[in-house]
């Protein structure tokens, strides 16, 4: 076997396959070096989407004339000079590639000149000969790379058309724009302006590169830092009401550097939770500084790629930095939403017992209620409910549903539209008679706490014909009901739209997350027991974790070694399929925490859903008051579980513009 030594030609042919792909991986390595070279301004021209010509031009160092014939050689670099160099690298190159394969698959000519040179020179590159010519040079660099794999047939014609090619390259510039908000930056395509950044920071530069609707949505991060490893993490995000359906529009810059990191990627997705919807992603550019040494960019050569001494720690930070400024804005928008400022505007009310009466009805967190011969009854722990108190009641009791055999007669199972008008039956009654919606006899907290309620509606009912409320610091009055399917909301300066279906279906899941967290959660026997069956490792994992599983909402019994009973589910999830969620249950890891703190969100935002009212249900007014009582009580949520926005919201301004009234 004969063992051949490659060409430099051939060699550079090879390499340039790595580094040259297409004509945004030539764009991308000929701006980084003009980054490197310290330019504070970088000028991008393309002729047919790159296919014709790509020329960079740069106010940087320049090239000495002497050092002009190593530019174009492979492994030549100004970056680094040992081995040792590449554990801090600080420049985005360093292998002394990129010219070397450009120039191996395109005809390239360098004009350059440094300060301290009187006449610049040009380098003429063509069919591997090279050539050296004085030039009129004002200063920096210009680098022209022409006709793209003309020497590469094979290569050539697997180039997509120009718009193809074009947007690649957009994207690419958009990023290394965003990477660098501080250089100015101008983009032409076939003589037209697509870019141009003025270098003043981050916020212009995303302003100079995405759409109004888009940079007037963002999310400024608070820098978090990482103390003791040196990690700080900055930049901004889009709210929930913005995303793509792919990551095009996700910028990371790591030390300076675009990178893509999967990781990392899903931990932002992770942090936006269920404010987005299924195939959704978030729009972001997020920057992360962190020493050099802990951190591998030797990984590939188009260097996009990068390895982490401690990727769970790089993950936490951009978890934490992303889910606190996303909680913030949740907050924030709630909070003007409904007036949470202190400013009460036009609909607070003046009289102090009145105000009472509203703080006493809309401070009432009722999690479920259920219809039982005794009354409508709340299902929730008593230190939920902040209402007058039963003086006869020790302070420490719970309300409970009654959940185990022997008890009590099973609950009678009710659609929310059912509860919901036993709900506006007992507060109409209780609004006219002045008496209790249950029976003055039953002892049952669950009673009490009905009764309870159904006084302070009678009461704000009494106190005011315009239902308007105040929450704390929350003032709002009902309009009413739109189409059957959306509740119409006025606050102080704007108008509210509510989709019924989605803030119940958010009131049920929060309810339920909540008394899982809490460990507090109330079941509902089922009439008839449901027999769910499966293999024996099932059965046997589902019998060891079955205390578990009760604090979680569930009772079941052991049948036999491939069947259990279910005997009870979550009241909150109303009607829950049993056997769903046991599978989703058998799905989470082995690990028992898992159980207890998660049963898969999934399944029990899908049970809220079906629990929940529908749209085209048509509802009383203190139907509609009780539901945005809950609503409000529990912070105004922006999402579904799903991440179906639930309101939307015009000022008075947004309407004073549609009819005219203001230019």
């Amino acid at each position: 076997m004969k063992i051949n030594i490659l060409s430099g030609e051939t060699f550079n042919r090879i390499s340039a396959g790595e580094v040259v792909e297409n004509p945004a991986a030539v764009v991308k390595e000929l701006v980084e070096n003009a980054i490197d070279a310290g330019a504070t301004h970088i000028e991008v021209r393309l002729e047919n989407g790159g296919i014709n010509s790509i020329e960079v031009s740069d106010n940087g160092c320049g090239i000495e004339r002497e050092e002009l014939p190593k530019a174009l050689l492979p492994h030549a670099t100004s970056k680094i000079a040992s081995a040792e160099d590449l554990e801090t690298i600080s420049t985005l190159g360093f292998r002394g590639e990129a010219l070397a394969s450009i120039s191996a698959v395109c005809e390239v000519e360098i004009l350059t000149k440094t300060t301290e040179e009187a006449v610049g020179s040009k380098l003429i590159s063509k069919n591997g000969k090279v050539e050296i010519v004085d030039a009129a040079v004002n200063g920096g660099t210009t680098v022209k790379a022409s006709k793209l794999f003309f020497n590469t047939p094979a290569r050539y014609k697997f180039l997509s058309s120009k718009t193809v090619e074009e947007n690649r390259i957009t994207r690419r510039m958009m990023a290394l724009i965003l990477a660098n908000p501080d250089i100015s930056f101008r983009y032409f395509t076939d003589g037209n302006m697509v870019y141009s950044s003025s270098g003043r920071g981050l916020r212009h530069a995303i302003k100079a590169v995405f759409p109004p609707f888009i940079y007037d949505k963002l999310i400024e991060l608070d820098e978090y830092v990482v103390h003791d490893k040196n990690i700080t993490v900055s930049g901004f995000i889009a709210n929930p009401s913005v995303y793509k359906n792919n990551r095009s529009q996700q910028i990371f810059v790591l030390n300076g550097r675009v990178i893509t990191d999967q990781a990392l990627s899903n931990t932002v997705l992770n942090a936006y939770a269920d404010r987005l919807m299924t195939r959704s992603f978030p729009v972001f550019v997020l920057n992360i500084v962190m020493p050099f040494e802990d951190v591998d960019i030797n990984v590939h050569p188009t260097k996009n790629e990068v390895r982490f001494s401690e990727p769970k720690k790089i993950c936490s930070a951009v978890f934490n930095a992303v889910n606190s400024a996303l909680n913030g804005y949740d907050a924030r928008t709630s909070a003007e939403l409904f007036d949470r400022h202190g400013s009460r505007g036009p609909f607070a009310p003046t009289d102090k017992d009145e105000d009472e009466n509203f703080r006493g009805e809309h401070a009432l967190i009722a999690n479920n209620l259920r219809y039982t011969q005794t009354g409508v009854v709340c299902l929730d722990d008593v230190k939920d409910i902040v209402l007058p108190r039963d003086r006869n009641r020790n302070e420490d009791d719970d309300i409970e549903a009654p959940s185990r055999k022997g008890e009590e007669s099973s609950p009678v199972s009710l659609t929310a539209r059912d509860v919901l008008e036993k709900v506006g039956n007992s507060l109409d009654s209780s609004s006219s008679t002045g008496d209790a919606a249950v029976s003055p006899d039953s002892v049952s907290h669950e009673a009490a706490a009905a009764r309870e309620m159904a006084d302070c509606q009678g009461a704000a009912d009494n106190a005011s014909d315009n239902r308007i409320f105040d929450l704390g610091e929350s003032s709002y009055r009902v309009v009413g009901q739109l189409f059957d399917t959306y509740l119409v909301v006025e606050t102080p300066g704007k108008a509210v739209f509510i989709d019924q279906h989605a803030m119940h279906e958010r009131i049920l899941f929060d309810s339920y997350m909540r008394e899982l967290n809490e460990e507090v959660v109330a079941r509902q026997s089922l009439l008839v027991p449901f027999l769910f069956e499966a293999d024996a490792a099932d059965i046997e994992r589902l019998t060891e974790n079955k205390e578990l599983l009760y604090e979680a909402g569930f009772e079941l019994n052991e049948l036999s070694p491939d069947s259990v009973e279910i005997t009870a589910v979550p009241a909150v999830l109303g009607n829950v399929d049993p056997e769903r969620m046991l599978k989703e249950v058998l799905t989470l890891p082995e690990d028992s925490q898992a159980l207890k703190k998660q049963l898969n969100k999934e399944a029990i935002a899908s049970a809220a859903c079906k629990a929940a009212i529908k749209g085209g249900e048509s509802f009383t007014g203190n139907q509609i008051d009780f539901l945005m009582n809950k609503y409000v009580a529990g912070g105004a949520p922006l999402q579904c579980p799903h991440g179906r926005p639930i309101t939307i919201s015009f000022t008075k301004t947004d309407f004073e513009k549609l009819f005219r009234r203001k230019v």
